[in-house]
């Protein structure tokens, strides 16, 4: 797939994907002296609509004749902990006719400059090959029924020491969790006032799964098998022949019984791996190159796909009177037939894609699964005429003075960087990755969306059959969804430096 570099966003309402006309906009007469506020998060400047509703674009212009004074209110925020109701403020003169965007996610912080609080730095990991982590959250057998009764839908939390810091604060409506081999879709989340109310309302046995009992203290674990599938599908996180993956959370990362958590906008890369391969070991093969196979003889080779069973004895009968590699009767067509056949058919290799064609001049037998287990491995047949070694094709074992085929090349993960030829300079291997472009949207290797608050990451257009590694920063200052007294704007003020004359702010809020 070819990498697309996205168009550079501004803070412009239309480049935003926010509505036109604004939501809300006035226009204020500033005076000298005590500050007017003129937006407010908790106290919304906005009449029509609720007021924790947070923006995504303000826009202020000084339409007066007098230069401005705007204060723009943030949270604090210092070691990794937001500061609750401590809000400084950003002073920013505005000349006449200026215009001026605050940021909305932003925080006013006490770290050192040099400090880049990204909260926890993941690179290029691999998900869990069980498919799911711990969450930490285990059922309470105290209240409700669901550890003895499969129809139950209310599921009890052990772990609550407040409504701040408890087991309910692991989960979002919407998630889908794992307790033993039943999946339970959350519908519901309790207030967590006390233990009682530290619950959660679900949708029993989803995605292939079924409803069963589970006993007091049993772990209700974060999946994060491929969602557009039953769970027990694939046996590790990888995309589907179509290029598709999702889950409900970022691979069990950026959640937390108390304190930040969530994704932090623009921290997300996923690197898919690379597929494995066998080469024969030929150079300046063609189409029109002549095998050296014997026209109408069948031959017969071994063949193991991603490390898993021999495929034994795979048949091929060379054309009566076509012996090159290529045209729609050669040696490369008729090896593939044989491949796609056994595709569909039960054995070791159902489902096992195989591809082989010419690149570089070799005849290269290539895996359609792009796994870390992707691999192909060629060998003599159990029983019949192997074509290794014959006419044109090397063989297999060691033959002193005698050609000899390239060994096995395993699935890999591209490298992170390229080097400069000249100045051997490392630069980002930008088009091996997908991106988050810090809205929510995916680009690059893959296309989607996540949820910054959750982790719901939906992938399409990926690889296909394609296992992948992260890179991300969660729990930080800058994580999860907006949220004013976190790291959202939580006002504005503005006054004007002139005692004689008054100012004028035009406010709009998208």
């Amino acid at each position: 797939m070819a990498y697309t570099q996205p168009a550079v966003q501004t803070f412009s309402p239309a480049k935003n994907g926010v509505s036109k006309p604004p939501t809300f906009q006035k226009t204020k007469s500033i005076s000298y002296g005590v500050s007017d506020q003129i937006y407010s998060a908790s106290a919304t400047v906005r009449t029509t609509a609720p007021s924790d509703i947070i923006p995504q674009v303000i826009e202020l212009t000084n339409n007066g004749a007098v230069p401005l004074n705007i204060l723009v209110g943030y949270d604090t925020y210092s070691g990794e902990t937001v500061d609750l109701g401590v809000t400084k403020y950003l002073h920013i003169m505005l000349m006449p006719g200026e215009v001026y965007h605050p940021s909305v996610r932003a925080v006013i912080s006490t770290e050192a400059a040099s400090t880049q609080f990204d909260g926890t730095a993941l690179s290029n990991v691999a998900p869990n090959p069980a498919e799911l982590v711990v969450s930490g959250a285990t059922v309470d057998a105290t209240y409700g029924a669901f550890h003895s009764n499969d129809a139950s839908t209310r599921v009890n939390i052990t772990e609550w020491t407040s409504p701040s810091n408890c087991g309910a604060n692991l989960f979002r409506v919407g998630d889908l969790i794992r307790c033993q081999n039943e999946i339970l879709e959350v519908t519901d989340i309790g207030d967590s006032s006390d233990l009682e109310n530290n619950y959660l309302d679900v949708i029993r046995g989803v995605h292939g799964s079924g409803a069963a009992t589970h006993a007091d203290a049993q772990t209700l674990d974060f999946p994060f098998f491929n969602a557009y599938h039953d769970f027990d599908r694939y046996s590790v996180a990888q995309t589907d022949s179509n290029g598709r993956f999702k889950c409900t959370n970022f691979f069990g990362v950026g959640r937390a019984v108390s304190g930040v958590q969530g994704i932090v906008p623009g921290s997300v890369a996923i690197k898919f791996y690379t597929a494995g391969y066998q080469e024969l070991g030929l150079s300046g093969i063609t189409s029109s190159t002549n095998s050296g196979l014997t026209a109408g003889d069948e031959y017969k080779f071994n063949i193991t796909v991603d490390g898993g069973s021999l495929h034994d004895n795979l048949a091929f009968t060379v054309d009566s009177s076509n012996t090159n590699f290529g045209g729609t009767s050669g040696i490369i067509s008729l090896i593939q037939s044989a491949l796609d056949t056994q595709y569909y058919t039960a054995g070791n290799l159902l489902e096992k894609k195989v591809t082989v064609g010419i690149v570089n001049g070799d005849i290269r037998f290539t895996s359609g699964q792009r796994l870390e287990a992707s691999a192909i491995l060629l060998a003599d047949p159990t029983s019949g005429t192997t074509p290794f070694g014959v006419g044109r094709i090397p063989d297999i074992g060691v033959s002193a003075g005698n050609p000899r085929m390239s060994a096995a090349v395993a699935a890999k993960l591209p490298d992170d960087v390229t080097y400069d030829r000249i100045t051997y300079a490392t630069s980002p291997n930008t088009p091996v990755f997908g991106y988050d472009n810090g809205l929510g949207r995916l680009f690059g290797m893959c296309n989607g969306d996540i949820n910054y608050e959750t982790g719901e990451i939906d992938m399409t257009g990926c690889p296909a059959n394609a296992e992948f590694v992260y890179t991300v920063a969660h729990s930080s200052g800058f994580s999860g969804k907006l949220n004013t007294g976190a790291n959202a704007i939580v006002e504005i003020l503005a006054n004007t430096p002139s005692q004689k004359a008054a100012g004028s702010v035009k406010v709009k809020v998208y």
